[in-house]
C-alpha cells in the first residue's frame, strides 16, 4: 500500500505542473480523502465531503433521462474551474484549477492519468 501511495502522490503532484492546476484530490465514494496534492492551502476534507452529495445529484439527474454513468463533471466558477471524474466505481479524482486552465489540455491529461489511477485502486 505504501508504494501505491507514493506512486499516486507522484501522479497527483505531477498534475500540479499543468498550467492553471491548483490542486488534485482522490476521494472515495463516501467522501474520504485518499491522496492529494495542492499549490494552495485547500480544505480537502470539506471538498471531499461535499463530493458525495454532488456525485449523488449528478447521478440522479442523469438517471432522469437514462444518460448512463457519469464520465466527467466540469464546474466553472468566476475565478476557477473544477473537474470531477469517477475512477472505477468507488473513487473520484477532483482537479481544481484557475479560470484560465485550458479545458482541452486538462481533458488530454485526464485521459492519461485516470486509467493509471483506476489500475492502482482496483
Amino acid at each position: 500500500m505504501a508504494t501505491m501511495d507514493l506512486v499516486m502522490g507522484k501522479i497527483l503532484t505531477d498534475m500540479l505542473e499543468i498550467d492553471g492546476v491548483i490542486g488534485t484530490i482522490v476521494v472515495d465514494k463516501d467522501g474520504l480523502v485518499i491522496e492529494s496534492a495542492a499549490r494552495k492551502n485547500l480544505d480537502r476534507e470539506a471538498i471531499a465531503g461535499v463530493l458525495h452529495e454532488l456525485a449523488s445529484a449528478i447521478k440522479l439527474i442523469g438517471d432522469q433521462f437514462n444518460a448512463g454513468k457519469p464520465k466527467e463533471a466540469i464546474i466553472e466558477y468566476t475565478n476557477a474551474r473544477m473537474f470531477v471524474n469517477p475512477i472505477g466505481e468507488d473513487y473520484f479524482l477532483i482537479v481544481i484549477g484557475s479560470a484560465d486552465l485550458n479545458l482541452g489540455r486538462m481533458k488530454l491529461e485526464l485521459r492519461k492519468v485516470l486509467p493509471k489511477l483506476e489500475e492502482m485502486l482496483s
